[in-house]
């Protein structure tokens, strides 16, 4: 992975722009199903909801994208940076993105945007471009059976919020491990961190953190996020750091 895409992977990631589930390698099977606590079954169950709503948020969801991300120095100064405005729009046969600004250290660089956008989306027709990585949450019924789930903690202010700590039984790239403050009654996701539980090649690590506060017919959809990602290739070590809004959500069809 060259090192420029390194931080953009973290946005794919974290919002699945482009949803193509990854076929999990045969060095990535899951072991046996394990039962969850008695106590987290019920919440397992309503989370499992909450996260195929949030699949179908995927599929047919519109949005608007405003972001930021500073490539640092090994002193931790700011060296670079990118700002986007991208446009988001789900049609049964695909998700086109349009690219609103984009600015690298204060420059507009639109147009030039524009195009490669063009570009990746003719390769992707073609079937010639690289899948993006999906986010699938470990809450997924389908995904659920490769983790481990514990209780971490109650809100000592609100009770009905509870942390649910997750963790593959197998590590592998498309598994994460993290987790999420949960609405128990509701059974809805509020605000989510999570890493590679298997850093990729040339990755150290990709850290996101995720708040579902937006309100769409299908529950609680990310509204915001954060990123923080390093790796590299021999001497060469890149450092990442970004954050973005998600704004005018609909569903599209």
């Amino acid at each position: 992975m060259r090192a420029s895409r390194l931080a953009f992977a973290s946005v794919a990631l974290a919002l699945a722009l482009v949803a193509s589930p990854e076929t999990v390698r045969a060095d990535e099977a899951t072991e046996p199903a394990v039962a969850p606590e008695p106590a987290l079954g019920p919440l397992l169950s309503r989370l499992a909801r909450h996260a195929q709503q949030f699949e179908e948020m995927k599929r047919r969801g519109s949005f608007t994208l405003s972001g930021k991300m500073e490539e640092l120095d090994r002193s931790g100064h700011v060296d670079g940076t990118k700002e986007m405005v991208l446009r988001v729009t789900a049609t049964p046969a695909e998700r086109v993105t349009e690219v609103v600004r984009y600015l690298e250290d204060g420059a507009d660089k639109t147009v030039e945007a524009r195009k490669k956008a063009e570009k990746r989306r003719a390769e992707r027709r073609a079937g010639k471009a690289e899948k993006a990585r999906d986010l699938r949450l470990p809450f997924l019924a389908a995904e659920q059976p490769r983790y481990r789930f514990s209780l971490v903690e109650r809100h000592p202010n609100d009770a009905s919020r509870v942390r649910v700590a997750f963790e593959p039984f197998v590590p592998a790239e498309n598994a994460f491990k993290g987790s999420a403050w949960v609405d128990e009654a509701a059974g809805e996701v509020l605000t989510m961190g999570l890493s590679f539980s298997k850093n990729p090649t040339f990755v150290d690590h990709v850290d996101v953190t995720l708040r579902f506060d937006l309100a769409t017919p299908l529950g609680r959809a990310p509204s915001s996020f954060t990123f923080d990602a390093r790796g590299g290739f021999l001497v060469i070590r890149k450092h990442y750091r970004g954050s973005a809004t998600i704004t005018e959500p609909r569903l599209a069809f």
